[in-house]
Protein backbone atom coordinates (compact mmCIF):
# COMPACT_ATOMS: atom_id res chain seq x y z
CA UNK A 1 0.00 0.00 0.00
CA UNK A 2 1.15 3.49 -0.85
CA UNK A 3 -0.23 6.62 1.30
CA UNK A 4 1.01 10.01 -0.39
CA UNK A 5 1.74 13.01 1.07
CA UNK A 6 2.47 16.85 -0.31
CA UNK A 7 5.61 18.24 -0.11
CA UNK A 8 7.01 21.67 -0.76
CA UNK A 9 9.07 21.76 -4.47
CA UNK A 10 11.67 24.00 -4.70
CA UNK A 11 11.22 25.89 -8.68
CA UNK A 12 12.75 28.49 -10.39
CA UNK A 13 10.01 31.56 -9.71
CA UNK A 14 11.75 34.44 -11.93
CA UNK A 15 14.57 34.07 -14.42
CA UNK A 16 17.06 37.03 -14.30
CA UNK A 17 19.13 38.26 -17.81
CA UNK A 18 23.03 38.27 -16.35
CA UNK A 19 23.73 40.58 -18.85
CA UNK A 20 21.00 43.20 -18.76
CA UNK A 21 18.96 42.44 -16.31
CA UNK A 22 15.55 41.72 -17.95
CA UNK A 23 13.25 39.78 -15.44
CA UNK A 24 10.32 36.98 -16.47
CA UNK A 25 8.56 34.98 -13.47
CA UNK A 26 6.74 31.74 -14.44
CA UNK A 27 3.67 32.43 -13.38
CA UNK A 28 3.12 35.10 -16.39
CA UNK A 29 3.65 36.14 -19.79
CA UNK A 30 6.89 38.00 -20.06
CA UNK A 31 9.41 35.67 -22.14
CA UNK A 32 10.08 33.00 -18.74
CA UNK A 33 10.41 30.19 -22.00
CA UNK A 34 12.46 32.31 -23.79
CA UNK A 35 15.42 32.60 -21.93
CA UNK A 36 19.07 30.57 -22.37
CA UNK A 37 20.68 28.74 -19.56
CA UNK A 38 23.94 27.61 -19.96
CA UNK A 39 25.79 25.34 -16.75
CA UNK A 40 28.70 23.33 -17.51
CA UNK A 41 32.10 22.27 -15.40
CA UNK A 42 35.22 23.27 -17.54
CA UNK A 43 37.49 20.42 -18.57
CA UNK A 44 41.20 19.89 -18.11
CA UNK A 45 42.90 22.68 -20.00
CA UNK A 46 39.76 24.68 -19.79
CA UNK A 47 40.38 28.57 -20.48
CA UNK A 48 38.04 28.89 -17.77
CA UNK A 49 40.34 26.97 -14.92
CA UNK A 50 39.99 23.51 -14.39
CA UNK A 51 37.16 21.86 -12.59
CA UNK A 52 35.39 25.66 -12.76
CA UNK A 53 31.50 25.23 -12.57
CA UNK A 54 30.14 27.81 -15.31
CA UNK A 55 26.29 29.07 -15.84
CA UNK A 56 24.81 31.98 -16.95
CA UNK A 57 21.24 32.97 -17.88
CA UNK A 58 20.46 35.39 -20.64
CA UNK A 59 17.47 36.33 -22.35
CA UNK A 60 17.04 35.83 -26.26
CA UNK A 61 17.14 39.80 -26.68
CA UNK A 62 20.78 39.38 -24.94
CA UNK A 63 21.69 36.35 -26.81
CA UNK A 64 21.13 37.74 -30.29
CA UNK A 65 23.29 41.11 -29.04
CA UNK A 66 25.85 38.63 -27.90
CA UNK A 67 26.26 35.75 -30.51
CA UNK A 68 24.09 37.18 -33.31
CA UNK A 69 26.24 36.67 -35.96
CA UNK A 70 27.31 32.98 -35.31
CA UNK A 71 23.80 31.84 -34.44
CA UNK A 72 22.43 29.68 -36.81
CA UNK A 73 18.40 29.53 -36.80
CA UNK A 74 16.42 27.65 -39.18
CA UNK A 75 12.52 27.56 -38.76
CA UNK A 76 11.43 24.75 -36.10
Amino acid sequence: MRISGDRPVSFVATLRCDRCGAEAKHDADDGYYNFLQIEFDAGWGSEMGDGTHVDIDLCHACVEATLGPWLRKSPC
